[in-house]
């Protein structure tokens, strides 16, 4: 099993006048990040990986502290990044226990990717900001809503 997380609501485009990277989160979103917590008890995780960005970063600090588990940043979940890298990348990872936080421009060109094997796995559709998907080989897709909801 492992987690495609689109980073929780961050402070919108226009209220930011510094750099896109380095956007943060909303108040909503800082809710919808600390929300994540209580959310995913139970599952495990044993690596978190997200896009370089402020907004990816803060999105996961909670879950971090929480398991102890240290933040990997990873080129391939920003929002340039190229969808098909991306799934070809995870076409060679173990990704069970995996949580990966990126854009939901990126999400968006994973549903149209295909792995190695011709088949597609990952989810169709929007994904909130705060959102996120449940994989697993075994069971059928799970969407989480964001905590609280936007």
């Amino acid at each position: 099993m492992f987690i495609l997380l689109r980073h929780a609501h961050a402070i919108g485009k226009q209220d930011w006048s510094g750099s896109d990277a380095d956007r943060p989160l909303s108040a909503l979103g800082r809710d919808q990040a600390t929300g994540l917590v209580a959310t995913l008890t139970g599952v495990e995780l044993r690596v978190l990986y997200c896009s370089p960005t402020t907004r990816c970063l803060d999105t996961l600090a909670p879950l971090a502290a929480s398991y102890g588990l240290p933040i990997h940043e990873h080129p391939l979940l920003g929002p340039d990044a190229v969808p098909d890298e991306l799934c070809a990348a995870l076409d060679t990872i173990d990704l069970d226990g995996t949580l990966w936080c990126t854009h939901g421009e990126v999400l968006t060109g994973l549903a149209a990717c295909t792995r190695a094997d011709g088949t597609r796995t990952y989810p169709i559709g929007q994904t909130a900001k705060g959102g996120a998907w449940l994989l697993n080989a075994h069971v059928p897709l799970r969407y989480i809503d964001p905590v609280p909801p936007q």
